[in-house]
């Protein structure tokens, strides 16, 4: 057909991007990897005789307009079938509308439509941000709109377009659009894994190389993965990560480099996140080395949970555990105060290198049938999902579930499909990946049986093998009594806590006083303390019901309070100052109630004597 007996398109030529031109002046720039499926899904419904127009629902940066651009590729390679071969690719953007020239948004937008129905065969229309067509262009009273101008056109097959949107987006204004809806097929557009991801970058970064004449490695393609997936959680794959190679190699060509490395990958992520390079680059044996000793520092008394924690984190950090699930799962048995929570903080610190790496969930807000919805979202009010939003923004975390016999079967069965699958699918039909979690689970279940067994026999861990046995299958049938088997034969290790002893508890009780001679340090002060004020607070602070929990209060009603008022009389801010604590007085018995002990406290600076102060 010669140019004289094809049909003007002058809004087409003025207000859309011939895509198919633009791919042809650069084929090799558009190369899709990896969305050979979604490509043929594309052909595929423009050949259906209904439904035929496609719309790629996926996030931003997924890779839908690449979808496209490989499509214009594939017909400009004779790649599609006969009746494809002479589609011309136009890509519209509805702003472009916007102005009042040629008779404003809704004559423009017709005009387009009309050319689009007499050119049918030859031109294909490509809408990105699809859902935007619906009110576009419309008003409050009623007048007429994109969405009003296309569906008829639609309706008839005498046109033919492909849209993209995201999911919610879809949901919100395709889906309930019933004619509108019924004139699309949907086709989702996947986050790739980081495998696939790598295997993009691997492919495409010829592409990069040549614009900016650098080297990019291999490593460095793979850190662009995998850090991207830690640190950048609210943006999608590949994008993501072709962002830090671009940008990585930008600098390498700018200061004269010829190779990127993970290195220049990791100095993009410090520019962008603030995140230390030294954090960002360290490797799975540099985060587990010294890891018991962190945990041990943090949570005392529990060697045996301490060591399987650290065992099992071992397993995951060499890529040996079940690469469907979660990295690990435990369930933390044992009474209040005994260091259950404490032990998942320090483990999100040491294997994420951050303590607020936690996703906690009280199960006590979950007791009810349909509470499953705050969880993972509830389509009709369009609510995110606590659960499921949390983990798309921290990947890479810990879940605390406290107390789950306090949640609903629902909620519990909920977990469940985390704990078989690794993943959950969320209202609005995204599945979120909990395979770089740590699921931690804790009860108060068999309690009360931990009491009387360390009142009979002393701690867990002086039991003998056969008592150690015999009381871990009573606490199962505890346990079975709440929980179904299937749930509790996916949690990987059942862990009991032991009661705090008298020993223990000096320990919590110094590490608790060290933590505010770290703090008091900030204000040039310094602490020392002697026996008595250990002894007085192992009497007032710890109990077997309670553990350790109430000692933090009786440190912040009694021995902050104190240094705090003292420090604040004295005149000179800038000097240094030395407080030293002990305790008089006696303690209650049978003969005397009243606890007639009292914190006693000397203030001194190198030269000066301030006296001493009572505190009770």
């Amino acid at each position: 057909m010669t140019t004289e007996e094809k049909k003007k398109t002058p809004y087409l030529d003025r207000y859309t991007d011939n895509l198919t031109e633009k791919v042809s002046k650069k084929a090799e720039d558009y190369q899709v990897y990896g969305r050979d499926k979604e490509v043929e899904a594309v052909q595929t419904t423009l050949l259906r005789r209904t439904k035929n127009n496609p719309i790629l629902v996926g996030e931003a940066g997924v890779g839908k307009t690449a979808i496209v651009e490989g499509f214009a590729l594939a017909i400009l390679r004779n790649q599609v079938s006969p009746k494809l071969k002479n589609l011309t690719v136009r890509s519209l953007e509805l702003s472009s509308l916007m102005s009042d020239e040629d008779g404003g948004f809704i004559v423009k937008f017709k005009k387009i439509i009309e050319e689009m129905v007499e050119t049918k065969g030859e031109n294909l229309l490509f809408i990105d941000e699809f859902h935007t067509i619906v009110g576009a262009g419309g008003s409050d009273k009623g007048a007429l709109d994109a969405g009003n101008i296309i569906k008829p056109v639609l309706s008839r097959g005498e046109m033919q377009l492909i849209g993209a949107t995201t999911l919610d987006e879809f949901h919100e204004y395709i889906e309930t659009d019933r004619a509108l809806e019924r004139r699309m097929q949907p086709i989702r557009v996947s986050e790739p894994t980081t495998t696939q991801a790598i295997e993009i970058l691997e492919q495409a970064k010829t592409i990069y190389e040549n614009f900016h004449q650098v080297s990019i490695s291999s490593d460095a393609v793979k850190q662009a993965v995998l850090l991207s997936v830690r640190y950048i959680p609210d943006q999608f794959l590949p994008d993501k990560a072709f962002d830090l190679i671009d940008e990585a190699a930008t600098i390498c060509s700018t200061n004269g480099l010829g190779d990127v490395r993970k290195q220049e990958i990791a100095e993009v992520l410090k520019n962008k996140t603030g995140i230390p390079v030294t954090t960002i680059l360290k490797g799975n044996k540099e985060r587990l080395d010294g890891l018991k000793e962190k945990l041990s520092r943090r949570v005392k008394g529990q060697d045996e949970a301490v060591d399987a924690v650290v065992d099992s984190i071992t397993v995951a950090q060499a890529g040996l555990q079940d690469q469907r699930k979660p990295l690990s799962s435990f369930m933390f048995l044992g009474t209040s105060g005994v260091g259950k929570t404490e032990l998942a903080l320090a483990l999100a610190e040491g294997i994420f290198d951050d303590e607020e790496a936690i996703i906690r969930f009280d199960m006590s807000e979950y007791k009810q049938k349909g509470d499953i919805t705050k969880l993972i979202g509830d389509r009709q009010t369009r609510t995110k999902g606590q659960l499921t939003e949390k983990v798309k923004q921290k990947p890479y975390s810990v879940i605390l579930i406290d107390e789950v016999e306090k949640a609903h079967s629902e909620v519990v069965d909920l977990f469940l499909q985390v704990l078989d699958a690794g993943r959950l699918t969320d209202s609005t039909g995204r599945q979120v990946s909990f395979k770089n979690t740590i699921v931690i689970i804790t009860t108060n279940i068999g309690s009360q049986k931990i009491i009387n067994q360390y009142e009979l026999k002393g701690n867990f861990k002086k039991l003998t093998d056969r008592d150690k046995v015999q009381f871990e299958k009573s606490m199962t049938l505890e346990l079975e009594t709440k929980f179904r088997p299937e749930f509790l034969n996916r949690i990987e290790y059942k862990l009991i806590f032991n009661m705090l002893d008298e020993e223990v508890n000096k320990e919590i009780i110094v590490k608790q006083l060290s933590e505010i001679q770290e703090r008091m340090k900030n204000q040039q002060l310094t602490l020392s303390y002697e026996e008595s004020l250990v002894t007085y607070l192992l009497d007032v602070g710890t109990n077997i019901k309670d553990g350790a929990r109430p000692l933090e209060r009786v440190i912040k009603h009694k021995v902050l309070p104190l240094i705090s008022k003292e420090f604040l009389n004295l005149s000179d801010h800038n000097q240094e100052y030395h407080f030293h604590l002990w305790v008089e007085g006696d303690a209650p018995d049978e003969n005397h109630r009243e606890d007639k002990r009292k914190i006693l406290f000397d203030v001194e600076t190198e030269k000066t004597s301030f006296g001493e102060a009572l505190f009770s």
